[in-house]
């Protein structure tokens, strides 16, 4: 874009970011401060305080005694309950403040570890992804989740993969499976590093081999816990729904639920539509997917990053916390495109949830989720990630193909 059609784009985008910056002020420091906050922070305490008392942390009645009026399974496996046993121990899950303040740090390392990655940062684009994007931040403050700790695992990989430290990337991508078994499907990064199949296989090997290394270890030490997590997860542990029979809408915007919500609308009862739509949609992604690749193969920060955002797409269970990772490959799909385009997208990812959440809030104003149109209430986050993955691939059949090689890297 010529420089004088770019300029009055970058005063519409540099506007954009400071408004999405207040608004999300607006969510932190007005509205959080009145909310129940940290209820998956109170079961991790629950369970911590269960260990220590000699109880099963996977038993819901035993988390309730000491999560504060809160109640919900412990849904971690059991070697990470000595992880945040160890984080008890220093102090950090004593007070939310004190995790809260944890979470601040990671944030930040995770932010400089990106920028970090190569030689232009953008640091108004990457500070409005991180505070505002799918209103991921919010929902970890809310909820007092981990996911910022996957930011930093995910950040850590992504510079393994670029230095092309492929073992040690695929044990910390292992580590990552390991705490929570939604980020396993990750390992799908593997398949297109630039090695032999062979040792793609031999990574993603590796990974699988650390977890199940943990799960074996967790055996050895306690196998009533394992067994106990096992039904967690199953939904046959005394006191537990299993995870994955959640239903979805705003606490669990997925794409597969908003299809069979709306399929189910019209053809109740009727599993075929909703499964033949979803392998068709599967299919889109991996098709544009494998397009991507073949058009950018020397590009590999961008590769990795649409992998990484075909994944997610494509994941059976999202929580809205879980989209802070999308920070990674969005700042990279982006940063480097026109104003236009980051605003464009920041609209789509932040302005669009932001509007919904307000929506939400304060249904006075004459609107409420069940106004707007094919559920987009609800399920805000899967049309977000509908509108970002098709200006990925839009921007990309519309600008010349690149196969430099080296490009990308930081080098």
């Amino acid at each position: 874009m010529p420089r004088t059609e770019e300029k009055p784009w970058k005063i519409v985008y540099i506007m954009l970011c400071l408004a999405l910056l207040t608004l999300a002020a607006y969510q932190f420091f007005i509205i959080l401060p009145t909310s129940n906050l940290g209820w998956d922070y109170r079961i991790i305490v629950g369970a911590v305080q269960s260990l220590d008392h000699n109880q099963n942390p996977y038993i819901v009645k035993n988390i309730e005694q000491y999560a504060g009026g809160v109640g919900g399974p412990f849904v971690y496996p059991p070697y990470t309950l000595y992880f945040f046993w160890l984080l008890d121990s220093l102090f950090v899950y004593h007070y939310i403040v004190i995790y809260y303040v944890l979470l601040v740090i990671l944030l930040i390392i995770s932010g400089y570890l990106i920028v970090t990655l190569n030689h232009k940062p953008h640091y108004l684009f990457l500070t409005t992804l991180l505070v505002t994007g799918f209103m991921s931040l919010y929902w970890n403050f809310l909820t007092g989740n981990k996911d910022i700790f996957f930011l930093f695992l995910f950040a850590v990989i992504f510079i393994l993969l670029i230095k092309e430290k492929y073992w040690q990337s695929s044990i910390v991508m292992g580590l990552a499976a390991a705490v929570s078994l939604i980020t396993g499907p990750f390992i799908a990064l593997y398949l297109v590093i630039r090695r032999p199949i062979l040792d793609r296989l031999a990574y993603i090997v590796v990974s699988i081999g650390v977890v199940a290394a943990l799960f074996l270890v967790s055996y050895c030490i306690n196998p009533l816990f394992l067994a106990s997590y096992i039904g967690t997860l199953q939904g046959t542990t005394s006191g537990t729904i299993s995870p994955f029979n959640e239903p979805g809408g705003w606490n669990l915007p997925t794409p597969y639920w908003l299809f069979m919500e709306l399929i189910s609308s019209v053809s109740p009862g009727n599993g075929i539509p909703i499964i033949l739509v979803s392998c068709i949609y599967i299919g889109i992604i991996l098709y544009a997917t494998w397009n991507y690749y073949q058009r950018h193969t020397g590009e590999l920060l961008k590769i990795y990053s649409l992998v990484m955002l075909s994944v997610f797409m494509i994941l059976p269970r999202i929580k809205p916390y879980d989209f802070i990772i999308l920070v990674i490959p969005l700042y990279f799909l982006f940063k480097d495109c026109s104003y236009q385009i980051k605003s464009l997208v920041l609209s789509a990812i932040s302005l669009l949830p932001l509007f919904v959440f307000f929506v939400r809030l304060y249904p006075r104003f004459g609107i409420s989720l069940y106004n707007l149109p094919f559920l987009l209430g609800w399920y805000v986050q899967a049309y977000s990630l509908f509108l970002v993955f098709l200006a990925v691939i839009l921007h990309d059949h519309l600008t010349p193909a690149s196969n430099d090689e080296g490009k990308n890297l930081g080098e």
